[in-house]
């Protein structure tokens, strides 16, 4: 495909053929995703479809791409060689090479000129088609005098030429630029090596079940997730943590799908099958970022749509204007051409796609996964971060430094009852009371109290406000009991992060105002914040009331990003202009978030990133206007009496680099 237009020109299409439920056409990947009704359509039939629109399934591509290449660069310097050299029937050689050029290597401008057509949208392939096309005629009609001037059969030969060399440029530059994304999406087809005795059986992932035992080596890449059985291996994690120094892993350590092998050898049990591994869940968030569009993509895509039909308009105008005003009609031809192959609707339709994709894998790389691809585009427009308390900015790791029971039988049911929440503090007292009871108690009509805690029956087993017990200390107070009686205190403590202090002193800096918003005691949140120089505090706080705090800043024109970890943070998360959850964090957090990061300080670095893809997004918009302000109206001959025009040829390969400029403008990114 060459531009958005030709993914949209595809997924009209199958939207409209019988059978077909669903089409997801991704320009960045080069990739079609369709769902269908086997009973009513083949995929055979699908791939056909595709191919009649003019473009080719799977890698078969390649090496026509490559021959036509070759056929229209050989051509082209013969037919300079006969320009310039004393050669007995050059035009006759010209009309040849011309016409071989035209309809072998310019065929597919024409079937995807004819396709976008169908469907009522214009692309490159439009312009080239019309372009090279006008240039063959008019030199054809030039040859047999028809016209009387002398024909340019070098033009539509050069022009292809330039075109197409631009764009196995492009193609090349872009595949470099989505190289990871790429890899990340053949991950489904690659194989492991499973263990059996002394033997190891090469296995599709799909293929492996729970319990298997897969063998990886220095240099590969974990395909599923499980437990080291055998050996010890140096490990890099960075798909997971950011992190980039290899971590030791030995019998009995757990080790992600995504990780790669550096040195060492480890034998794993399979824990989860591929469809359940972290990398594919990875793959399947990062396949829906893709899918939704950030505004400004919009609109650079609305352009693109309209932008050929005002070129051909204004290339007819030229044209009329030099033969009414003029009367010259080699140079209507010359200038009117020009203005149809100088004209790039691709620059502008790869400018946002391209910079989000190479964004999103660059963001993975650093441990960042990104949900959704506005991001790129609002985050530089953030100016107040919320933070919670619990698990954000500490680290949710609570330790139960002192117990205060009567009884220590009733401390068995206080481990049953936490099981049915998932909050920080519960995780500690259970982790505090499994080795202290003898096992769990069954109760019925559990169920959690958002920013409480557990209620079954008559028991609660909650924050020490229930009974009137503030925390003190910087500890956090738990009690247990009726509502009406208490029956055991637990006093937690919780460590703030280590790279808090620099995070919020980072972001103050930038001049964001920086708030802390916790279902905390104020005691305990003021605490914090003077320790972590927050200003702005808001304690003792529901979910619905933090939801309503997030509204009303939004309301006062604030752009909002909210950070946290928890059930409670899940509609605020929602709300925000941005919703950023903790990897550590609970999973209906991460589902409401539009970030997820492992570390706090990769909060900073998101937002550092998304203000340089912004910056890229908006360099390569900015060219891809200027591109066509300036060049446009010389090609249109504007400046024609100071010495200043272009030839057809030369405009098309002005149009190719273009669109390269754009794609290695973007790859920039990859660097930063």
């Amino acid at each position: 495909m060459t531009c958005v237009n030709c993914a949209r020109i595809i997924e009209v299409s199958l939207k409209k053929t019988k059978g077909v439920k669903k089409v997801n056409v991704s320009f960045e990947l080069g990739e079609v995703e369709v769902e269908w009704n086997p009973s009513e359509i083949s995929e055979e039939e699908i791939i056909r479809k595709i191919e009649e629109l003019g473009y080719f399934v799977e890698r078969r591509k390649d090496n026509y791409e490559k021959v036509f290449l070759v056929l229209s660069g050989i051509s082209s310097l013969l037919v300079l060689a006969t320009m310039f050299l004393k050669i007995p029937y050059h035009l006759e050689i010209q009309l040849f090479l011309s016409t071989l050029v035209q309809f072998t290597a310019g065929l597919k401008f024409y079937k995807g000129a004819y396709s976008s057509l169908k469907e009522g949208i214009g692309n490159m392939d439009t312009l080239v088609a019309l372009g090279t096309t006008g240039a063959y005629l008019y030199s054809i009609l030039a040859y047999l005098n028809f016209i009387n001037t002398y024909p340019f059969f070098e033009t539509n030969v050069f022009l292809i030429t330039f075109v197409r060399l631009g764009k196995f440029i492009e193609e090349k530059a872009r595949e470099k630029a989505t190289e990871g994304l790429q890899n990340l999406f053949s991950i489904s087809f690659k194989t492991v090596k499973v263990v059996k005795g002394d033997k190891e059986i090469e296995k599709n992932v799909r293929e492996v079940f729970k319990g298997e035992k897969i063998a990886c080596r220095g240099g590969d890449q974990i395909l599923l997730d499980g437990k080291v059985v055998q050996g010890e291996a140096l490990v890099n994690e960075s798909v997971i943590t950011g992190e980039s120094l290899p971590i030791l892993k030995r019998k009995g350590d757990t080790v992600y799908s995504g990780s790669i092998v550096e040195k060492g050898y480890i034998v794993v049990e399979v824990e989860k099958t591929f469809e359940s591994s972290f990398i594919n869940k990875i793959k399947n968030l990062v396949e829906s970022t893709l899918r939704e569009k950030p505004r400004i993509q919009q609109v650079s895509d609305k352009i693109s749509q309209y932008f050929v039909g005002f070129v051909v308009i204004f290339s007819i105008l030229t044209f009329l204007f030099w033969i009414v005003k003029v009367g010259d009609i080699q140079k209507a031809v010359q200038f009117s051409l020009a203005v149809l192959v100088v004209s790039c609707p691709c620059a502008f339709g790869i400018a946002v796609p391209l910079a989000v994709s190479v964004g999103i894998f660059k963001a993975l790389k650093k441990g960042v996964l990104v949900k959704k691809s506005s991001i790129f585009e609002v985050f530089p427009k953030i100016n107040t971060v919320i933070f919670d308390k619990t698990g954000t900015l500490t680290e949710g790791k609570f330790i139960v430094e002192k117990v205060e029971v009567k009884d220590e039988n009733i401390l068995g049911i206080v481990y049953s009852m936490e099981k049915f929440s998932n909050h920080p503090v519960a995780k500690a007292l259970r982790n505090f009371l499994k080795d202290k009871v003898k096992g769990e108690v069954e109760l019925s009509g559990c169920r959690e109290i958002l920013g409480v805690g557990v209620e079954c029956g008559d028991y609660v087993v909650g924050k020490g406000e229930i009974w009137g017990i503030k925390s003190d200390n910087g500890y956090q107070i738990v009690g247990f009991g009726t509502k009406e009686k208490l029956l055991a205190l637990f006093y937690l403590r919780d460590k703030i992060r280590e790279e808090a202090r620099e995070v919020i002193e980072n972001l103050k800096r930038k001049g964001i105002e920086v708030i802390l918003l916790t279902g905390d005691r104020k005691e305990n949140a003021k605490e914090l914040a003077r320790m972590l120089g927050i200003d702005k505090v808001f304690a003792e706080v529901k979910p619905e009331e933090k939801l309503r705090i997030v509204e009303d800043l939004q309301k006062r024109g604030r752009k909002v990003c909210m950070v946290g970890d928890g059930v409670n943070d899940a509609p605020s998360l929602a709300k925000a202009d941005i919703g950023v959850a903790i990897l550590e964090g609970t999973d209906l957090a991460k589902i409401s978030g539009d970030v997820i990061i492992h570390k706090l300080f990769s909060l900073v670095e998101i937002m550092e990133f998304s203000e340089r893809v912004y910056r890229k997004i908006k360099e390569n918009l900015f060219w891809a206007f200027v591109y066509n302000t300036l060049f446009i109206p010389v090609a249109a001959g504007v400046f024609h009496s100071y010495g200043l025009y272009l030839k057809p040829e030369f405009a098309g390969l002005l149009m190719a680099l273009s669109s390269v400029s754009v794609v290695l403008n973007t790859l920039r990114i990859l660097k930063s």
